[in-house]
């Protein structure tokens, strides 16, 4: 399933001063299955497992190698969905964002935080 996942996107501020809250959003184009489908209408249960389920599982933030966040999801999450929160910017380091879905794949973006004058 991973080979035609594209990976995520990452945008942040342009302009970063120390100890000022920025935001950062993260686009990943990741399909959710809960893997219920309907079966066959004449036999009950009507919906079963019909196809694999497909999700993503845990989102983490480092922050530098801090982690400073960690997201976890269950099937009932979006297709391609969109993070969006603030962090403060307290040090020049990478903001880093890993995905993993259900079946341990996993997917990561990063972006450098640098101050502005």
């Amino acid at each position: 399933m991973a080979s035609h996942i594209k990976p995520p996107r990452m945008r942040v501020g342009r302009r970063i001063k120390k100890d000022q809250v920025f935001k950062v959003k993260v686009r990943f184009e990741h399909p959710s299955f809960t893997g219920l489908g309907q079966v066959d209408p004449e036999t009950s249960p009507t919906f079963n497992r019909a196809i694999p389920v497909s999700f993503i599982r845990n989102m983490l933030v480092y922050y530098g190698d801090e982690l400073v966040s960690r997201f976890n999801m269950t099937a009932a999450i979006a297709d391609n969905p969109l993070f969006a929160f603030k962090l403060k910017a307290v040090k020049e380091a990478p903001v880093k964002v890993v995905f993993i879905n259900n079946a341990g794949e996993r997917w990561e973006v990063s972006k450098d935080i640098k101050f502005s004058a």
